[in-house]
């Protein structure tokens, strides 16, 4: 068997990144696709003109690298925007995960997680063996991220607005967890799946 690429997303403020974590501790390797997409657009000159020229060079900081939250707060107020951004950068960040997965396939990994908000978004979906998604209720996540990130209710509310709503992400996914409970039950919703899947192996 080869590896099994497991997608994991959802909308933010679910919970996913302490799936993530999950794995981890269990010793199988991550991915971080937002990782990967700050690497690539810090690391590609390419890339960072391309927003420059869209975006306007006030995105830029005077060193000419990116400000982060100047294009967050153009991209998260227009989903246009999103879409402009996204399509500039995702075949980069495509093409570095592809990279990625290969080099975990060659040291004959049984189960790699690749971590990806947008991961039906950016196509790297079909890099995927399957596809795990978390969610919860609109309520839970809106506290998490204001708890998280220290943004305003306006700020985390534009967030949660700029993302697809939560069937999106649930009826393309092959494995659902929904994180209604403490971190325990969590933990026992991950467990559950990583039984699934390895019963697949």
């Amino acid at each position: 068997m080869g590896t099994f690429v497991l997608g994991l997303t959802g909308p933010t403020g679910a919970g996913k990144s302490t799936v993530r974590d999950i794995f981890s501790q269990r010793g199988f390797p991550v991915i971080d696709a937002d990782k990967v997409a700050r690497n690539v657009i810090s690391g590609s000159e390419k890339c960072l003109m391309d927003l420059a020229l869209s975006f306007s060079v006030s995105i830029l900081n005077h060193d000419g690298t990116l400000n982060r939250q100047k294009l967050a707060d153009i991209v998260f107020a227009d989903k246009n925007k999103l879409k402009q951004l996204n399509k500039i950068t995702f075949p980069h960040i495509r093409a570095e995960i592809g990279r990625i997965i290969s080099e975990e396939a060659e040291k004959n990994e049984p189960l790699v997680i690749l971590d990806a908000p947008t991961l039906f978004e950016s196509g790297c979906d079909k890099m995927c063996s399957g596809v795990l998604t978390v969610t919860a209720s609109e309520k839970d996540r809106l506290n998490r991220i204001l708890l998280r990130d220290r943004l305003s209710d306006k700020q985390a509310r534009l967030r949660i607005n700029a993302q697809h709503h939560e069937e999106f992400y649930t009826k393309r996914a092959n494995y659902v967890i929904i994180n209604d409970g403490d971190i325990d039950e969590l933990k026992i919703k991950t467990f559950e799946v990583l039984d699934r899947i390895e019963r697949g192996l």
